[in-house]
């Protein structure tokens, strides 16, 4: 079977249009260095970059671009894509690299991690290999757990997946337009680029209409993407803009200056934009930076990005990225350092290795003549290879960090002297012990309900706590035949005005904050009109890292931080009691100290008293203000549920009554939020909240 598709030129038919440079041109490697950077500026944890993820969209606007080209060279010399040479071009360019990174990822992070972080992790592991980084993420951070996902050493092969997935795509849909435009004749090439460009604005258009509702979605999605993909497709599609373009080439320069100005300040904390307003921002700015480039050949911003140095740091630009995020991770979860030590380790390890990796591996693989002759052979290896490490290698990685620990004896000899054996864990169950909020911002407030009822309405609102809850009072709601209904997001205090930080290393804003907890106070309550409100927080003034209080106007309130929070919630709770409703303030529980993860100890010890903790038994701040209102005010109850998670406090166990309490530092298992359900109970009956 013939891996082309002929397409000869109709009569009167456009001519190929000319490639756009014809011959490599340095400075476009010497600008994936500008990009790849940016990206290890902002996960390394720069203050002056928190924009710097726009790095990878430089990445996917230079390969619609580049790879677009490629296919129209194709195009030009035979009429036809050789499908069998570009897709196992692309094989040889990315696989080799990524897959040494994903095994010595995995191999590194099952020795370094806990069982349960590697089991949430495999998943990750596994979509990488696939292809579909993106949309597992996507998925996952559909969960109220969606923060920690920065904590997975491959996070960042969602960008890779969506090029990917544009490689495969990308031939078939441009060989195909190629065909069907040929009867226009003579507007061949104006037909395809008005396709292309129709294609970039429905997804523009798509992303843009899902960033309030779902930004995950927006950000992580392909077709959320291809705008940035399709944006440089039509700049290789229209190489006559460059040709109009160079009788003013003597401004070429000063643009490229401006348009490399404007990427950094874009990617720079002084521009206050969400993902998607950025991503489209710079989609213009690379196109515009493209086009000066190209039309200046020469000029500051050219010569720079041409230098040798510069060059090489862009031809391994692929292995920086690879590499940077798993460093990251590593250095994150073994020493402190400060955001400026970070950057630095990162950019000599990452470079290191990437250097490495590209001249021992990827550039002899991809250069290879005899590889260059066996084509399908090298596209069904390099399927193979990623279907067998994705099902069969990573699993057998993580199954070993995973596997049940095995009891020690049979209890006997410890359960005499007053002590409880570990009893076998199953690592991969209990990462799924997370709960998954109904997620109805921008959607109908219908879309927050959970259960309807004949009997009262209760609403849950507040962080990722908030929806931890929600197994405690499911329970409660169907012994009464309540309506339950939730309105969550991570990171975001219940209080309207009330805001915490730092959020920018989980990428929240106090914007996305705001536009939630709005949206939540302004539409969502009134339309649900519940008859019982229920909120809860994190302790996030004890969380390992504490926070600072920020109001709306995103400035810390430092030295009167708890006069705010109280201010915040004697507010908020003012205007939640309208129409006579009932306020139910569950107050933070314990969060686990720093530098101890009782999973991790639960993985070796041999009793579980090994790993218990000590929690702080007094009254945090807020705490004692829920409690003060509770007794000025009699439509506000204020429950402290520490003694039921914590029995012996301040001592806490990591397993009560044979469940396991905490999937983290800070969240309770679904199981043993549900055990809650009867003491919630009582207190709500007795309290007369509930009949």
């Amino acid at each position: 079977m013939s891996s082309h598709i002929a397409a000869p030129r109709a009569p009167g038919a456009a001519a190929v249009p000319e490639e756009l440079g014809g011959s490599y041109r340095a400075f476009l490697d010497g600008l994936r260095a500008v990009a790849v950077y940016l990206v290890v500026l902002f996960h390394a944890g720069s203050d002056r970059f928190s924009g710097g993820f726009v790095g990878v969209d430089v990445f996917f606007v230079l390969s619609g671009y580049l790879v677009t080209q490629l296919l129209l060279r194709d195009l030009r010399g035979q009429g036809s894509i050789s499908f069998g040479r570009f897709y196992a071009r692309r094989f040889r360019r990315l696989l080799p690299a990524a897959f040494a990174t994903l095994v010595i990822t995995a191999l590194v992070f099952s020795a370094l991690a806990s069982p349960i972080e590697v089991a949430d992790a495999e998943g990750g592991f596994r979509a990488a290999f696939l292809y579909v980084a993106n949309w597992h993420f996507v998925a996952q951070s559909s969960d109220y757990f969606g923060a920690d996902l920065s904590a997975n050493p491959v996070l960042h092969f969602w960008s890779l997946a969506v090029e990917e997935q544009f490689y495969l795509l990308w031939p078939l849909l441009l060989g195909g337009l190629f065909v069907l435009a040929r009867r226009f004749g003579a507007g061949q090439w104006n037909v395809m680029r008005l396709v292309v460009v129709a294609g970039a604005l429905a997804s523009v258009l798509w992303a843009w209409s899902l960033r309030m509702s779902d930004p995950n979605r927006a950000y992580y999605g392909t077709d959320t993407r291809a705008y940035q993909l399709l944006a440089g497709a039509a700049l290789a599609l229209t190489p006559g803009l460059i040709a109009r373009l160079r009788p003013a080439r003597r401004w070429a320069g000063g643009a490229a200056i401006a348009a490399v100005g404007a990427l950094v300040l874009v990617a720079s904390s002084w521009v206050r934009l969400d993902a998607i307003e950025r991503g489209i921002v710079v989609t213009a700015i690379t196109v515009a930076l493209i086009v000066a480039l190209e039309t200046a050949r020469g000029g500051l911003i050219h010569q720079g990005l041409s230098l040798p140095p510069i060059v090489y740091l862009g031809q391994i630009s692929y292995g920086t990225y690879l590499w940077h995020w798993p460093v990251i991770v590593v250095l994150a979860r073994s020493f402190d350092l400060a955001p400026i030590s970070t950057i630095a380790v990162t950019v000599l390890v990452a470079t290191a290795l990437a250097s490495l990796s590209y001249q021992l591996m990827e550039r002899p693989i991809r250069l290879s003549a005899g590889l260059d002759r066996w084509r399908l052979p090298v596209i069904g290896a390099g399927l193979a290879i990623s279907l067998g490490a994705g099902l069969l290698i990573i699993p057998t990685i993580t199954d070993r960090a995973t596997a049940p620990a095995a009891a020690v004896g049979n209890g006997t000899a410890l359960a005499t002297t007053g002590f409880t054996p570990v009893p076998d864990l199953d690592w991969t169950a209990i990462a799924k012990q997370r709960s998954i909020p109904a997620d109805c911002s921008g959607k109908p407030a219908t879309a927050c309900t959970i259960r309807r009822g004949a009997g009262a309405h209760l609403l849950v609102i507040g962080d990722s706590h908030a929806a931890m809850m929600i197994d405690a009072l499911a329970p409660v709601a169907r012994q009464h035949d309540l309506t339950l209904s939730l309105a969550s997001y991570g990171g975001c205090p219940w209080q309207q005005d009330l805001y915490a930080t730092p959020v920018a290393a989980v990428g929240l804003r106090v914007a996305d904050c705001r536009r939630v907890k709005d949206d939540v106070y302004d539409r969502v309550i009134p339309a649900l009109d519940p008859d019982i409100i229920v909120t809860m927080n994190v302790g996030y003034e004890r969380l390992r890292r504490p926070v600072s209080y920020l109001g709306p106007d995103e400035r810390g309130h430092r030295d009167g931080s708890l006069d705010w929070v109280r201010q915040t919630t004697t507010a908020a709770i003012q205007r939640l009691e309208e129409d006579g409703r009932k306020i139910v303030l569950l107050e933070p529980i314990p969060v686990i100290p720093a530098k101890f993860v009782p999973l991790d100890c639960l993985a070796t010890a041999r009793v579980v008293q090994e790993c218990r903790f000590v929690a702080d038994p007094s009254p945090s701040f807020v705490e004692q203000t829920y409690q003060q209102i509770d007794r000025a005010d009699d439509q506000v109850w204020s429950l402290d549920l520490d003694e039921v998670v914590c029995p012996f406090l301040p001592i806490c166990d990591p397993i009560v009554d044979g469940t396991v309490v905490m999937v983290d530092g800070n969240h309770l298992t679904r199981d043993f939020a549900a055990s809650l359900a009867p003491v919630i109970e009582r207190f709500l009956t007795a309290n007369g909240v509930l009949p």
